[in-house]
């Protein structure tokens, strides 16, 4: 009876802590997010972007949450024509992403290099590639992983790919998705002319 109740208490003891260890995590993971976001508004510059490869239903449905996603942005006040510009350049890097490795391997050297940046489609925190200027026929652009929440997406995200984000840094920094409500998203939407 001893070794019972001794083997219960043990197990009680586990479980508990087990339940204390995920608390702490959800706890960690939330400040960490929320200290993240709270640098990159203090330091973060709005930008464009243009979402390149995300999950189709998180862009067309509201049943996801949250997601990756991969976009190009650039630090170029918004247009109409740096979106444009951006989108094409945005279906070919999807080309890119596609394309069999016979036909990549055929390309120009800053495409194939590109190809294979592109092709490890695992979101990476952090990422950020300054894409090859023949590339974007002379912008410069970047390419980023960024993790986006639903109720950041603006309506029109499925068809106009365009996002409104904020990014520190230039080669090396952070980029987050700006709920489309605020005013400095509503102004790159605007200018961009995605409505």
């Amino acid at each position: 009876m001893t070794w019972l109740i001794i083997g219960g208490g043990v197990c009680a003891g586990v479980v508990v802590l087990i339940v204390l260890a995920i608390i702490a995590l959800i706890l960690y993971s939330s400040y960490s997010e929320a200290a993240a976001e709270k640098r990159i508004r203090e330091d973060g510059k709005p930008v464009l972007a243009v979402v390149v490869m995300a999950n189709a239903e998180f862009l067309r449905t509201k049943s996801i949450a949250s997601a990756p996603a991969l976009v190009i942005f650039s630090q170029e006040d918004p247009s109409p024509a740096l979106a444009d510009a951006m989108r094409d350049l945005g279906l070919e890097l999807f080309e890119l992403y596609t394309a069999e490795a016979d036909d990549v391997a055929g390309l120009p050297p800053f495409q194939r290099e590109t190809a294979e940046l592109i092709k490890n489609d695992r979101y990476q925190e952090g990422r950020r590639t300054r894409l090859p200027l023949e590339l974007t026929r002379g912008r410069v652009i970047y390419m980023a992983d960024i993790w986006v929440e639903r109720e950041r997406l603006p309506d029109h995200i499925a068809l106009s790919r365009i996002l409104a984000c904020l990014a520190t840094g230039q080669d090396e920094g952070e980029i987050i998705a700006l709920p489309h409500h605020e005013e400095a998203a509503k102004r790159i939407y605007e200018a961009a002319g995605a409505q």
